[in-house]
Parts: structure tokens; C-alpha cells; sequence
């Protein structure tokens, strides 16, 4: 792993501190120094004209749904996935999802994040593809039974083999978790034996909850209480378990959510597209102490990945929740984009800071883009108001992960994006066929 000085940084900010005209120096993946007149042997990046930043990490999506983008639309979550989404999901292939995995990797990286949480299938594909671009995954298989108890052990067999599957890669950028996809998709038999599989491997839990109000109305109908009462009974309501989405929560599920220190996963533009009617109420959850940061969903419902529209729009939708503008201040937004969000997925390192020792994840962006003028440098509040309110689209000039350079001056710095463009154009043409 060859070191990198990043030399002259005009301005470094993170969610405690900024700084002004320093070196960042980073080896075998850390940042060893920050200071003055610093120097190297490995690869030097002039960095006078740009501001360096905590890669963001996005909390929730679904990588290879690339795929699915702009063909199923202005429909209801239940229509949506019963008529459009479940069809195409029958007709994809493991190539398929390795190559969607991998183009939304690209778009990730290159608007930088560092890496993503993600549920979808065959999910080792989705590995090799982010492992070749050198971008993070916290991985899960994502499994259904349908209430269906014949289903019930195989599926969860897939479940452990893809866990176990995973960890054998043995890869700094591949953490595995587990991934039941919601209480109305998989039964109680379902859920209390991933519980089980979470505290055997003190893994993390990923699952869709209370995303609208009818998966709430259908799980009181089935067991006589909501969601999260009922994953309180399974043993998925604790430190391990992070839930997506989070809409529409009760005050004994609160309750149950701050007692078992569960992390939900905002995913405020695939909400509003949905018209699931809310999103989850970030103010209230850090009000009660429940961890939480943000996600966009997958890229068929949201259906950018960009980390600055995820953070605008989570803002303006809690001021108007609130009818209250200051209800969360645009670095309140920032921190959780970036390092709230490591703080829950990669709570065993030291990440989402600019400090010595900390894991190198950064994203350097163009001080002179149009979107960043004008700028008071000496500001942090201002400079991340700009990223909040103005950035959405922008693109990073550089992108490092865990110490290794992923985007070099706008393109990718480890494999031919056109011929990733190309291969994917050629994976869309053989679903959509006869569709």
C-alpha cells in the first residue's frame, strides 16, 4: 500500500473541526500526520485549491437496482414492488448483479462516498464488484420466506452460507451482515432464527421497518402489535440491529428502540417518491438518544445515489415536518451523512474523522466549483452549508478508501469506466427484453 501526501489542503473539515493550509500524510491506510511541510516517498497530490472532507457512507441501498432506474415509477411501494420490481428481480442473474453493483459503486465514489450498507441477492457479486473499485460494503443477503414454512430453513441456510461466504473473503472493505427484508416478507420463525445467527456472529442486522403505515397495520393484524414490538420479542430489537426507513414509529416503540439501542436509517427522497407520507423523524430520534444517520435507498427509488441531495432533502423535510427551520442545523445533517453513519456501521475502528490514526476515508472536492462560491474560508459553518444546501451533483476530484486511491481526478483510479458503462447498458438490454 504506497503512501499519499496530500499536500497544501487549502481547507480540511469534518463534523468537529476545520482546518486551514496543512499536509495530511496516510499510511497502510491511516492517517499517520497532519501537519506542516510534510513529505513522502509515494504519491504526492497538490491539494491548494480543494477541501477535504470524511467520505460520506451511505446507510441503506440496494447497489444493483442500477438496473431497474427509471422503469418503475409513480406507483405505490406495494404496487411497485408486486407488479414491476419482484417480475424484473426473477429474471436477474448473478452477471447482473455484479455489474449493477458495480455501476453504482462508480456513482457512489465518484459524488463521494466511501462505501455503502447494502441488501440485495447474491450478494458475494456485489463484493467482487466493490473489492475491484476499492469501495466499502457492509453486505447482507437479503431473504424472504413469505410465510411459507417450508421456505423458512433454506432460506435461512442462504443466509448463513452468503454470512459465512463473506467473511471468508477476508477483505478490509467487505464487512458481512444479516438481512431479513421486512416483518410482512418473512415470518417469526424467520426472524428469531436470524436473531440467533446476529448474536452467534455479534453481527449487524439490517431490515426494512416501518416504512408505511400498512406494513404497520399488517403486523398488528398478524401477531396483535407493531413492528418494533415485535422485533423486540424476536431478539432484533438491540446494539446489532439497524433498521431502514423508520417512518412511522409509535412512543412504546421509541421506547423499545432507545432501550435496545437500535440505529435507524433515514431515506427521506425515496419516502417523499413513494409518498410513504413521512420520514423518519431524525429530531426526535436524536432527541431520545437512538442513533441514526442517512441513506438514499436503492437507485430504482430514489433514483440518484448522490450523497448532497441526500442531505438537502433530509434537511428541508424536517423543517417542514417540524414547521420549524432550525430544527436541525445543516452540520447536525453533515455529521450524520458522515460520521454518525461509521459511528453505527464500523463501530469496532476509528473512521468519519480527519485525525491522526484514524482510518483514511476522504473525498476532495474543487474549491473554484460554481456551487461552492462565494465562500468565507475561515467558516466551517458556511463552507458545510454549501455542501448541505448547494451541492447536489457535484462530483469529487479525488476520492481516497481505507488509504488507497478510488477516484483520481474525476475518473476512476482502478478500472475503465467506459467499459463498465458499456457492460451495464448490455445487462439493461437483456432484462428489458420481452419485459
Amino acid at each position: 500500500m504506497e503512501e499519499i501526501l496530500l499536500k497544501n489542503c487549502k481547507l480540511i473539515l469534518d463534523a468537529v473541526c476545520l482546518r486551514k493550509n496543512k499536509d495530511i500524510l496516510i499510511r497502510e491506510g491511516k492517517i499517520e500526520e497532519i501537519g506542516e511541510g510534510l513529505s513522502t516517498s509515494g504519491i504526492s497530490i497538490d491539494c491548494k485549491n480543494l477541501l477535504v472532507i470524511p467520505c460520506f457512507f451511505n446507510g441503506h441501498t440496494h447497489s444493483p437496482m442500477s438496473l431497474f432506474r427509471g422503469i418503475a415509477e409513480d406507483l405505490p411501494l406495494h404496487k411497485w414492488l408486486e407488479e414491476k420490481v419482484w417480475p424484473l428481480e426473477k429474471r436477474l442473474n448473478a452477471e447482473h448483479m455484479y455489474i449493477g453493483a458495480k455501476f453504482s459503486a462508480m456513482e457512489m465514489l465518484k459524488s463521494g462516498f466511501s462505501g455503502c450498507a447494502d441488501m440485495y441477492f447474491n450478494m458475494d457479486y456485489v463484493a467482487k464488484a466493490f473489492i475491484e473499485l476499492n469501495f466499502r460494503g457492509v453486505l447482507c443477503e437479503g431473504i424472504f420466506d413469505f410465510f411459507d414454512k417450508s421456505e423458512t430453513d433454506k432460506k435461512a441456510k442462504i443466509a448463513l452460507d452468503m454470512h459465512k461466504r463473506l467473511i471468508s473473503l477476508n477483505s478490509k472493505l467487505i464487512k458481512s451482515s444479516f438481512g431479513p427484508h421486512a416483518t410482512y416478507t418473512c415470518s417469526r420463525e424467520l426472524l428469531e432464527i436470524i436473531a440467533e445467527y446476529s448474536q452467534e456472529y455479534n453481527s449487524l442486522v439490517q431490515i426494512h421497518v416501518a416504512e408505511t403505515m400498512e406494513e404497520q397495520n399488517q403486523c398488528i393484524e398478524r401477531y396483535g402489535m407493531r413492528e418494533v414490538e415485535l422485533l423486540d420479542k424476536v431478539g432484533l430489537c438491540n446494539e446489532r440491529c439497524v433498521y431502514a426507513h423508520g417512518n412511522w414509529f409509535s412512543e412504546k416503540e421509541y421506547e423499545l428502540m432507545k432501550k435496545g439501542k437500535v440505529a435507524i436509517v433515514q431515506n427521506t427522497i425515496s419516502n417523499l417518491k413513494l409518498a410513504s407520507g413521512s420520514t423518519a423523524d431524525l429530531r426526535r430520534l436524536i432527541n431520545e438518544g437512538i442513533r441514526c444517520c442517512l441513506g438514499t435507498d436503492g437507485p430504482a427509488s430514489n433514483n440518484s445515489l448522490d450523497p448532497f441531495e441526500m442531505m438537502k432533502f433530509s434537511s428541508l423535510l424536517q423543517k417542514y415536518m417540524h414547521k420549524d427551520p432550525s430544527v436541525l442545523s445543516s452540520k447536525d445533517i453533515f455529521r450524520l451523512a458522515t460520521y454518525e453513519a461509521y459511528k453505527i456501521f464500523y463501530p469496532e475502528i476509528k473512521i468519519g474523522l480527519i485525525e491522526k490514526s484514524y482510518v483514511a476515508d476522504l473525498a476532495l472536492y474543487d474549491l473554484n466549483e460554481i456551487r461552492m462560491k462565494p465562500l468565507i474560508s475561515d467558516d466551517g459553518q458556511h463552507i458545510i452549508n454549501h455542501l448541505v444546501y448547494s451541492c447536489s451533483g457535484m462530483k469529487a476530484k479525488y476520492v481516497i478508501v481505507n488509504g488507497e486511491i478510488s477516484v483520481f481526478d474525476y475518473r476512476l483510479a482502478k478500472e475503465n469506466e467506459d467499459e463498465i458503462i458499456k457492460k451495464f447498458e448490455k445487462a439493461f438490454e437483456d432484462l428489458i427484453i420481452n419485459f
